[in-house]
């Protein structure tokens, strides 16, 4: 059986550049990995999620309301907390501070509740020092 080689369209091209500008650089090309586990869920995450509707269908959206909004919802089901740290780096990345996202932890406690914003505070201060220790790594250069 042949599959289609997703990763020629618009829209994947899209969502690669999109994640290349938001995260941090890593060893391995986490895109690759999920194409080789499967192509079509590579299709749906990058092409889909982050080339169509992250870039074409929000456009007046700015990629820190974005953010802003993918951590909230994260930390709002409280299960994946991989994704907050990663998230929480996204929004460092596109020039939110640190400050402003203790501040969105602060207000997600009288929508989502004081337990499931410490359970994100873990991760999010993991995102930090990562963050931290990146930038440091870097001006040693």
């Amino acid at each position: 059986m042949t599959t289609k080689d997703y990763r020629a369209s618009e829209n994947y091209q899209k969502g690669v550049a999109t994640r290349a500008s938001k995260y941090e650089p890593t060893p391995t090309n986490p895109l690759e990995t999920l194409y080789e586990f499967s192509p079509e869920l590579a299709d749906v995450v990058v092409a889909h999620g982050l080339g169509d509707i992250w870039v074409n269908k929000t456009p007046n959206l700015s990629v820190q309301m974005k953010e802003i909004a993918v951590l909230s919802s994260l930390i709002t089901s409280g299960a994946v907390q991989i994704e907050v740290k990663n998230h929480a780096q996204c929004l460092l990345n596109v020039g939110v501070t640190k400050q402003q996202i203790k501040e969105l932890l602060i207000l997600l406690t009288l929508y989502i509740g004081v337990p499931k914003v410490l359970l994100a505070r873990v991760s999010i201060d993991e995102a930090f020092k990562e963050y931290d220790a990146a930038r440091a790594s870097t001006e040693n250069v």
